[in-house]
């Protein structure tokens, strides 16, 4: 586990996001006369009616030129978006593209120095119950944060999963996933990517899914291009 750890881990990156919201003022002053009575005098904020809403999640660099996959809803739409890597460099990151009906994102940083670290993909086709699954991310904020487990099912069907509106059958995992692991990878006995880690069964424990890398490799040639990915449907 510390080898394929040691394989991995330097190619995951925090991600920071915001996005600037306008303050709905008028509903507050609607609030304020409704529980103090329609002849209070309101004084809204002065200057600029806006605050950012900040997030977080994971993503990892999958090669030399700066791409990051990462989950769609981590990124969804934020105004600006930083990368933070295991050795403390920050970079800014653009959006090339994103999938709602897969929940993924690519992303892209410029270095300069040309010296990024970079994750291995696997073949999620290879994949059985039962093999070692290792997930890494930033859960809560906390960074390099891993967690092992095992491959409990594969083919889980989104509408098992119970979230219908998405088109995934997910790698299952009981490897520990937290908020804030969202986008990260999840990483085979030999320190390869098998999947995107994205969701966790809301009342359970030890119930995680991922997206399989074989379904993120097509997906990235698309949105990294910034082109749509088709959904066809009956």
């Amino acid at each position: 586990v510390t080898e394929a750890v040691g394989k991995v881990g330097s190619a995951v990156v925090k991600i920071d996001t915001t996005r600037k919201v306008k303050l709905d003022v008028e509903g507050l002053e609607h609030l304020f006369k409704f529980f103090l009575g329609p002849d209070i005098r309101f004084k809204g904020p002065e200057g600029d009616q806006h605050e950012n809403i900040k997030g977080f999640g994971s993503g990892v660099i999958i090669n030399q030129s700066g791409i990051i996959v990462t989950n769609a809803h981590v990124v969804a739409k934020a105004d600006k978006v930083v990368c933070t890597l295991t050795d403390g460099r920050q970079l800014t990151a653009k959006v090339l593209g994103a999938d709602e009906i897969i929940d993924l994102a690519v992303l892209k940083v410029d270095c300069k120095t040309h010296d990024l670290p970079c994750a291995e993909l696997g073949d999620s086709s290879q994949l059985l119950v039962g093999a070692w699954a290792i997930a890494i991310g930033n859960p809560l904020g906390l960074s390099s944060t891993v967690t092992l487990g095992i491959i409990s099912s594969l083919a889980r069907s989104a509408m098992e999963v119970g979230i219908p509106d998405k088109r995934v059958d997910y790698i299952q995992t009981d490897a520990a996933i937290n908020p804030g692991n969202s986008g990260g990878p999840l990483v085979d006995e030999y320190g390869k990517v098998i999947g995107i880690n994205t969701a966790i069964r809301v009342g359970a424990t030890g119930i995680g899914f991922a997206i399989p890398i074989n379904l993120c490799r097509q997906a990235i040639q698309t949105l990294q291009k910034g082109r749509c990915l088709q959904h066809p449907s009956i």
